[in-house]
């Protein structure tokens, strides 16, 4: 299949939004399970904190989406049992 150039662009768009994604998703576990400052956060993914804020609240207004909410709840079981809940204390 040969693609033309017009339709790569969408292509590009589209992994640079699931990469947007996962990127958020990550910032917000470090955050909200693992506790980490924004700040800390900012400078470890090469961002702003006010951006690892950003990323938390739209992560948290995906959570109202069931499947979504699911899967974030079972990726905090899994970074919990990994590293452990801050403090020595389980994570909810």
């Amino acid at each position: 299949m040969v693609m033309l150039v017009g339709e790569r662009v969408p292509l590009r768009r589209d992994r640079r939004r699931i990469n947007c994604h996962v990127r958020q998703i990550s910032m917000y576990v470090c955050h909200v399970v693992l506790q980490i400052s924004l700040t800390d956060i900012g400078y470890s993914f090469g961002r702003d904190r006010t951006t690892v804020g950003h990323a938390c609240n739209v992560v948290e207004d995906r959570r109202d989406d069931p499947a979504f909410d699911d899967f974030l709840t079972s990726l905090e079981r899994v970074v919990t049992s990994v590293f452990g809940a801050p403090g020595g204390r389980e994570h909810a």
